[in-house]
């Protein structure tokens, strides 16, 4: 009995003492547990610093650089230290695709977002799938400057971001393909092909300033509607592409509309010197490059534009069918003149000297049929100079008797009817003003290089004519409405979209279409 009741005199005091020990021993546990995860966590977090630092792509991944593909970029796994290499758009443009699988687009002279640093961010801003809804104009950017004005706490003067239109209207591009960016240099760059790029260069208007090969390497320089484009490539590196857009205007004083309608497959077509009828399939006709000093004469082949030589590798490449065209071939005359045909005095290859292109009644027929099949567009041509050659030439005389008609129609149609202009995105203190002068007198010049003129005259001729831009590719004007006007008399709605057609045609840009020549099949856009 004893023993027992000193048993039980421990028993309490023991318990005590085994759970005291259970709970330290818990309680070193959980203490190394976290002393571990804390140390880990210090290590990684240092491991993470030292790899951004390391990070090739570091100064690429910010908004600063990438603009709005920022929300596109992958996310850090959370078990992983390094950093995902960061993604950019799948860019590609042709005659058969489109631009990233649009034949239509709109373009805007300026970024209607802010870009990014990078070149290509800058280009996707200009470039929209859709015109942005509603139309904005120089006077939409008014109530955008109050919205923005009911934000900030002081009035003072606004500048108005190239952040103008509805978030939900610009992300547009949004669906592209995103693919890792390349390295190269300290910087990150998309890869394009040459056709991608020649074909930008056909949206908007470009034109060669300068192209320079020595045995450092080619560079190049380009000017456009929506900016100025500049590539590099230095011997043994990739060719590289940059795009700056316009620091000479800004969208809070523009009076033109945000943007206007591009057709991919036109603007690739006139570049090639092909021009094709409304179905584009009934009638294909290519031109032939400018000649050298002499006395040529057009020859009318079916399905000749293979046996040409210079553009057709231009069109082959763009995805072009090249054995459905038809082609006017420039024969070198050493006969005498056949009966019929007229005269065309052209430019040559050599500079001041002139060549004498002999069109025979047939060819001439062809050469009308080509003017009323002219595609309808709201700027200039980057064009194929043999084709502005000759058309802007067979159609001089007829254009200089009936540009004071074109201008004065123009004119009154202007000062009639603003309010149509200024629904269409035009600023009303323009139209009500200067505009209607600068769209007589840039017809009235008979060439130029100006693509806010061309717009101004294009878009006062297409609201004249009250029609869709979709129906305009093809008249008959020069077949048939030509030969029966006579002098004085009105001219039809349907004759101010030709001759509207063919002064856009004088105020185009030539265009070295064997420029591809000059670069590789892919290039770095930066």
């Amino acid at each position: 009995m004893r023993h027992m009741a000193r048993d039980t005199y421990w028993a309490g005091p023991l318990k005590f003492l085994l759970s005291f020990m259970d709970a330290a021993a818990t309680a070193a546990g959980w203490l190394s547990f976290m002393v571990t995860a804390v140390g880990l966590g210090s290590l990684i977090t240092q491991a993470s610093a030292i790899q951004d630092r390391l990070d090739p792509y570091h100064t690429s991944r910010t908004e600063e650089h990438l603009g709005n593909w920022i929300k596109r970029q992958p996310r850090k796994a959370w078990n992983r230290i390094a950093q995902p290499t960061p993604v950019g758009p799948f860019m590609y443009a042709k005659l058969t695709d489109g631009f990233c699988g649009f034949n239509v687009i709109a373009v805007s002279r300026l970024p209607l977002e802010k870009p990014g640093k990078a070149s290509w961010t800058a280009l996707l801003a200009v470039f929209h799938q859709r015109a942005p809804s509603p139309v904005y104009g120089a006077d939409a950017k008014t109530e955008l400057a109050a919205e923005h004005l009911e934000k900030r706490p002081t009035s003072c003067t606004i500048t108005i971001e190239p952040d103008l239109c509805p978030r939900h209207e610009l992300q547009s591009w949004a669906s592209l393909q995103a693919r890792p960016l390349t390295l190269h240099g300290s910087t990150t760059c998309i890869v394009i092909s040459r056709t991608t790029l020649i074909t930008i260069f056909a949206l908007c208007n470009g034109r060669t300033m300068f192209r320079y090969s020595d045995a450092s390497g080619h560079r190049a320089s380009y000017a456009s509607y929506c900016g100025h484009f500049y590539i590099e490539w230095p011997l043994g590196a990739a060719a590289v592409v940059h795009f700056h857009p316009h620091d000479s205007h800004n969208t809070s004083t523009d009076v033109y509309p945000l943007t206007f309608r591009v057709r991919v497959n036109k603007c690739v077509q006139m570049m090639a010197g092909v021009i094709t009828s409304a179905d584009g399939t009934s009638f294909q006709c290519a031109f032939p490059g400018r000649k050298p000093p002499g006395t040529w004469m057009l020859e009318y082949q079916r399905k000749g534009f293979p046996g040409a030589h210079g553009s057709r590798h231009l069109y082959n490449l763009m995805g072009g069918k090249v054995y459905e065209v038809d082609f006017l071939l420039a024969r070198r005359m050493d006969e005498e003149r056949p009966s019929g045909a007229i005269e065309l005095r052209l430019p040559s290859t050599e500079k001041n000297i002139q060549v004498s292109m002999l069109v025979p009644t047939m060819e001439q027929g062809i050469l009308e049929h080509t003017l009323d099949c002219l595609p309808w567009s709201s700027l200039s041509w980057s064009i194929h100079r043999g084709l502005r050659d000759i058309l802007v030439a067979y159609a001089k005389p007829t254009m200089d008797e009936l540009r004071p008609n074109i201008a004065s129609r123009l004119r009154e149609f202007i000062h009639e009817q603003p309010q149509r202009l200024e629904a269409n995105g035009w600023s009303a203190e323009f139209v009500r003003g200067a505009m209607a002068e600068l769209a007589a007198s840039s017809v009235l010049a008979g060439s130029g290089n100006s693509g806010d003129s061309v717009r101004v005259v294009t878009d006062a001729a297409l609201l004249l004519s009250d029609k869709d831009p979709s129906v305009l590719d093809e008249t008959n004007f020069w077949r048939e409405e030509r030969h029966s006007l006579s002098k004085g008399s009105a001219l039809s709605t349907s004759a101010i979209i030709a001759l509207t057609k063919c002064f856009v045609l004088e105020w185009s840009n030539e265009f070295d279409y064997q420029m591809y020549h000059d670069l590789p099949p892919e290039l770095l856009f930066h």
